[in-house]
């Protein structure tokens, strides 16, 4: 369906747009699926936040805020593989070993950005009190760009590499 929506809105755009978009198609479809991925992790903040307040809870406590985050942060690094694979990195593989090899990578990546991101939400939500909504769009950008870094240079490598060589006729 995202898939669609983008190669409707590309049929949409002057040629000129539509030539700069393939020239630097890896990096667009990185923000377009990163945009969604973003959407994803707010809505199940969100949607954490108003379960925890629900139940008696203050999001702005430690416990239910880095629970908050924990889980938001499985669902959305779930969604991330497989946009990433399949749309952005359009990384194939041929065998088990290979999927796992993927899998364990991207998880710990994406491991890396969650601490990351456990920590900055700690600091400007809990310690310093900061606006939940505003910090957890903030973060998001932050934690995009590192993502991308991880995915491009050692997640997906080989699709990255592959796709590079089929658009210069390699």
């Amino acid at each position: 369906m995202l898939e669609k929506l983008l190669q409707f809105v590309l049929k949409l755009m002057p040629k000129p747009i539509q030539k700069l978009f393939y020239r630097y198609e890896n990096i667009w479809r990185y923000c377009y699926y990163g945009f969604w991925t973003t959407v994803v992790s707010g809505l199940t903040k969100i949607l954490g936040k108003y379960v925890i307040e629900l139940i008696g809870f203050e999001i702005t406590q430690t416990i239910p805020n880095l629970l908050n985050t924990t889980i938001s942060w499985i669902i959305t690094a779930a969604f991330a593989f497989v946009v990433n694979k399949k749309y952005v990195f359009m990384s194939k593989t041929n065998t088990n070993k290979a999927l796992l090899y993927e899998i364990g990578t991207f998880a710990s990546a994406r491991a890396t950005s969650f601490f990351m991101e456990l920590g900055i939400m700690w600091l400007t939500t809990s310690y310093w009190q900061w606006n939940y909504i505003l910090m957890t769009i903030l973060v998001q950008f932050i934690i995009l760009t590192i993502n991308y870094i991880f995915s491009k240079l050692v997640v997906f490598k080989k699709g990255s590499e592959q796709r590079k060589n089929e658009s210069d006729g390699s």
